[in-house]
């Protein structure tokens, strides 16, 4: 497993980052040179499950992804199939003075065209979630 954090500064109010960077439907719109596509399979309670074409460290992914969402707080990623099947990312969100504070933790395990990244993906993973936060940045700013 390859474990990875990332921290990042959004100036936005906490819910309203929260609720754009979990708005599954709308991510391909909001940003589609990330998420090519994203299909929701089913919806349970705060657990969604969605079938998802990314790029994601210079690649193209296709993965079923489930999703746990404790709102305005915390939204727990597990990777069920795809190149990084087994992986597990915990987003938290804190309101600061500056903004919304969002902290991204992973356990990465990498397969396929990822694992070809080798000894460049922990680098390679964190600089993919600092583009993907600086992008939701700018949308929601």
């Amino acid at each position: 497993m390859l474990k990875v954090k990332v921290e990042k500064i959004i100036k936005a109010k906490k819910d309203k980052v929260f609720f754009t960077m979990t708005d599954f439907e709308n991510l391909p719109s909001k940003l589609p040179q990330i998420f090519k596509s994203v299909k929701i399979i089913s919806r349970e309670g705060n657990s969604i499950i969605t079938e998802e074409f990314v790029k994601i460290a210079r690649r193209d992914i296709t993965q079923k992804v489930k999703h746990v969402i404790q709102p305005t707080e915390k939204h727990e990623v597990f990777i069920l199939e795809g190149d990084a099947k087994g992986s597990h990312i915990v987003e938290s969100y804190e309101e600061t003075s500056e903004g919304t504070k969002i902290i991204v933790e992973g356990d990465f395990k990498l397969v396929g065209t990822l694992n070809l990244l080798g000894f460049f993906a922990k680098k390679e993973i964190e600089k993919s979630i600092n583009e993907v936060m600086d992008k939701f940045a700018k949308i929601l700013t």
